[in-house]
């Protein structure tokens, strides 16, 4: 059932658009917390813009030459009355740290680097600008500085950290605090809302798709055999594209399924046709049969008009043999043909078949063999059709073999369960572009042996038919001059 509703369209549409949530839900927490972050500095930064420069112009902090340690003192103390979330640096020119109010075991750096306090004081860049924080090696900061002069000559910078290492754990508090987690949670329930909504639209949009699915595994699993099909209501003048596909599809279904009934019906017809001309010709036949076959028995030889008696009754016996195939293929054609299934031993089978024609394989010369003649083999097969399967390839093989040439029944396992059984002749073969052709009722290859008149081109089509009742399938391989292979599988018992 998980695996069905995955594989779905729905299930698809609907993996899809929870993942484009999931992403999307992401992404906008990521640039939320991002932009937060940046105008939450933007803003600081400029609050406290000209903090450096009011510190430098209200304090001395260099004089001759030297830090005056006393006054930096002073200033950073009167600068603690602004908070603890500043840190204040006094560095050269070339950005080394000269002295800091921060706890000497957090420093990390000796040096920053001045390009950001350049940006800063061009005032060029847009904020925030970010320069290097002292305590990491690689974190930066929002800052505020001011270059120091004693007199002309440039000192140094006063460098002020904004938002130092105190401002950090109150703002990290602040994240991990209820209203945080309150926020979090209410951007995941509208986002889960969202997307409970598109599903139930996601639904709606796919349920014609998901009705014309059952109508068409409906017709797929019950075929054209109803004469009426119970198909959904759709509507052909609707302006939804899927409704009016249904529409056309229901159309289609019921055109096919009239034509289908008129196949059947026209095929039952056929077959009805078939039966009764076969059953209607024997009784004529086998008096015209029993006739000639008395007129032979009382004229044994002395008449100039045996000759044409005899034709006569070779014709009647192969019109026979025609009608007892004909009306055997109507009936295999019926859609009601009953298998006795039984376990059949088929090397024995196999020996019988060969054993009621091994007086014309002698007058041939040909050699006939079962391979292997082990009898304990058993198949699953209707004993009676199965017989005339065997029956049929071998008269097939024995017209089609020349003088001592060789035909065998062979037979090997093919799986756990099935075993393949073929007919092998050292004949005539089939011609390439004719094989596709051989199980076609009354077909005969151009290089047929001709001239006994007992071959109809059914037998073939009546092995195939018989094969297919048994869930298997009748196969051919030939070389021509060389030989030919029938073959087909049938189940172990």
């Amino acid at each position: 059932m998980m695996h069905k509703l995955v594989t779905s369209f729905y299930g698809k549409l609907s993996l899809l658009l929870l993942a484009c949530f999931i992403v999307i839900g992401v992404v906008l927490t990521i640039l939320a917390k991002q932009l937060t972050q940046t105008y939450q500095s933007e803003v600081e930064q400029k609050l406290h813009l000209k903090l450096a420069e009011h510190i430098v112009h209200d304090n001395q902090l260099f004089r001759d030459d030297k830090i005056d340690y006393d006054a930096i003192k002073h200033a950073f103390h009167g600068m603690m009355i602004l908070g603890p979330s500043f840190e204040f640096y006094v560095v050269n020119p070339q950005g080394k740290i000269l002295t800091y109010s921060a706890d000497p075991d957090r420093i990390k750096r000796e040096s920053v680097s001045t390009i950001p306090i350049h940006d800063f004081m061009k005032g060029i860049q847009p904020l925030p600008i970010l320069g290097d924080d002292p305590r990491s090696n690689h974190k930066q900061k929002i800052f505020s500085v001011s270059p120091i002069y004693e007199g002309i000559n440039l000192k140094g910078y006063l460098y002020i950290i904004i938002g130092g290492e105190i401002y950090d754990d109150i703002a990290d508090l602040l994240q991990k605090s209820h209203i945080m987690s309150l926020g979090g949670w209410s951007v995941l329930l509208i986002l889960a809302m969202t997307l409970l909504v598109a599903l139930l639209l996601f639904a709606m949009l796919t349920r014609p798709l998901r009705k014309l699915t059952l109508d068409m595994e409906y017709l797929r699993k019950n075929g054209f055999d109803n004469e009426h099909l119970r198909m959904s209501e759709w509507r052909p003048d609707s302006a939804d594209e899927i409704e009016r596909l249904g529409s056309s599809f229901n159309e289609l279904v019921s055109a096919l399924n009239t034509q289908y009934q008129k196949v059947k019906n026209t095929d039952e017809l056929r077959r009805e046709l078939i039966s009764y001309v076969s059953h209607d010709l024997r009784t004529p036949l086998s008096s015209l049969q029993g006739y000639l076959e008395t007129w032979l028995l009382k004229n044994p030889e002395g008449e100039s008009n045996r000759e044409l008696i005899e034709v006569a009754m070779n014709n009647a016996q192969h019109m026979s043999k025609l009608i007892e195939q004909l009306f055997e293929l109507a009936y295999l054609d019926a859609d009601d043909v009953i298998l006795n299934i039984e376990p059949i031993s088929i090397a024995e089978l196999s020996h019988d078949v060969i054993r009621k024609r091994l007086i014309e394989a002698e007058s041939k010369s040909i050699t006939l063999d079962v391979n292997p003649k082990d009898s304990g083999i058993l198949l699953m097969a209707d004993y009676q059709k199965l017989e005339r399967v065997l029956s049929n390839l071998l008269d097939n093989a024995l017209r089609h073999t020349r003088s001592g040439g060789h035909i065998e029944i062979r037979f090997s396992k093919e799986t756990d369960k099935n075993w393949m059984i073929q007919i092998i002749d050292s004949g005539i073969g089939i011609p390439e572009h004719e094989i596709k052709d051989v199980f076609l009722g009354h077909f005969k290859a151009s290089n047929s042996i001709k001239g006994k008149g007992e071959n109809s081109g059914l037998g073939l089509a009546i092995c195939k038919r018989i094969v297919e009742l048994h869930k298997g399938q009748l196969k051919v391989e030939s070389t021509l001059g060389k030989g030919t292979v029938f073959k087909f599988e049938l189940t172990e018992a």
